[in-house]
């Protein structure tokens, strides 16, 4: 079966483990392009809190929870639901556009996220009965 390529899912990151530590890494390969434009990080958030609960139109993003853990619920145009948690920085989620993302803090979790779009805020959906009448279009389009 052939995994779809613009689906969420998560990518083992390369890393080195020597005497003096472990270092982990991201470059884009021809398995896997991502051109980085904006980089942020997300911490001090009080355990239990959500952030995301949004959709892109454009943007893809890359999720690496470098410290703690945080859990990532997912739901893509086709009404398709995802659960992941991150928990350690050599894993990354890829986030790609059209998904609807809430992630929940947890503990001194810091959440690096790569992203290959500028900010533009009117690439955000932020209202999810705008992405529910994205969903429903898309299945009627279909």
């Amino acid at each position: 079966m052939k995994q779809d390529l613009m689906a969420p899912r998560i990518l083992e990151l390369e890393n080195r483990t020597s005497a003096t530590g472990k270092l982990t890494f991201f470059e884009p390969s021809s398995d896997f392009s991502f051109q980085i434009k904006r980089t942020f990080w997300i911490s001090s958030v009080s355990v239990g809190a959500k952030r995301g609960v949004h959709a892109h139109k454009k943007e893809s993003q890359l999720l690496i929870c470098l410290n703690g853990a945080v859990q990532v619920e997912l739901e893509d145009v086709e009404k398709n639901t995802f659960h992941f948690e991150l928990s350690s920085p050599d894993k990354a989620l890829f986030l790609p556009p059209l998904v609807w993302s809430s992630v929940c803090i947890g503990k001194d979790a810091i959440l690096l996220v790569l992203s290959d779009q500028e900010f533009c805020e009117e690439d955000y959906i932020r209202d999810k009965a705008d992405f529910a009448n994205l969903q429903s279009n898309y299945q009627k389009s279909r």
